[in-house]
């Protein structure tokens, strides 16, 4: 479970990666792909937070019940309800500077902000949280979460990327080798 969600975060990061060279393409002045940054956003508002982040959030209320890092895993909980709005919000800046509501520079610092935020989040899941996890979670509480979390399949890494991600999916790759 916990090698699950290692790997999603791997494709979190390399869209994440995709989505930092157009803010990059953005601040040096060259025009982004739009189409490609808004599939990102997409992705990210889709899957991790409909199925990663539920998975998480079961494996951190377990660990919260053997007071393990409390207040951490408290504030990893409330920042996956922060992420989605964050989230929401960068999708709506960017249909606004698509229609020309918003500045370049409005965009690049909610892009910034986003990518930090992200990447600081899974940094401290993947250093902190998942090392726990592992030592602390029985046979028993994996067996549970299983049953629990509904297996989804990730729309631009899974076995059939979906056609709205196929470009995605395409780019990531075509940057990875």
């Amino acid at each position: 479970m916990l090698n699950k969600l290692l790997i999603e975060h791997d494709h979190i990061c390399r869209t994440l990666n995709l989505l930092e060279m157009q803010f990059l393409d953005l601040c040096r002045g060259r025009i982004p792909n739009l189409s490609m940054m808004r599939s990102i956003i997409v992705y990210i508002q889709e899957y991790p937070e409909q199925a990663h982040h539920p998975l998480e959030d079961m494996i951190f209320s377990i660990l919260l019940e053997r007071e393990e890092k409390v207040k951490l895993l408290q504030n990893l909980i409330s920042d996956h309800t922060d992420l989605e709005v964050v989230t929401r919000n960068l999708r709506e800046s960017l249909e606004a500077y698509i229609q020309g509501n918003l500045s370049e520079e409005e965009l690049a610092h909610l892009l910034s902000t986003f990518l930090i935020r992200q990447r600081q989040h899974l940094y401290i899941e993947e250093m902190e949280i998942y090392p726990l996890a592992k030592h602390i979670l029985t046979k028993k509480d994996w067996e549970k979460i299983q049953s629990v979390v509904p297996d989804s399949d990730d729309p631009v890494f899974g076995e059939r990327t979906q056609n709205d991600y196929e470009l995605l999916y395409r780019e990531i790759e075509g940057n990875n080798k």
